[in-house]
């Protein structure tokens, strides 16, 4: 039986919000056919301090994300939801670069 096709290019696949005046990139590692991980690259002490449900709330994105492979379903902590959807939005943007199909 053949293996089945790569669903991604492996790599690192990047994507920014802007959150007023900084840069927050966040980072999509992914081998053929999965999601490794979800991260930020750096997540500054001014951005950490400015807006600091931005750590938690990807880390809870990633570990569903990772966990379920799919961007679907996901549940927002409280009070996070339009950084959560930003972050989402990001995250999209990394897979539609990392998409092999």
């Amino acid at each position: 039986a053949s293996a089945p096709a790569a669903v991604y290019v492996p790599g690192v696949y990047s994507a920014s919000i802007v959150l007023g005046s900084q840069n927050v990139d966040v980072e999509v590692a992914v081998d053929e056919n999965y999601i490794q991980s979800i991260t930020y690259v750096p997540l500054s002490d001014s951005v950490e301090t400015m807006y600091p449900l931005m750590a938690p709330a990807l880390e809870q994105l990633s570990e569903q994300i990772c966990s379920s492979q799919s961007l679907e379903n996901l549940t927002y902590p409280e009070g996070t939801q339009y950084t959560s959807a930003a972050l989402v939005q990001a995250i999209e943007a990394c897979l539609s670069k990392a998409s092999a199909r």
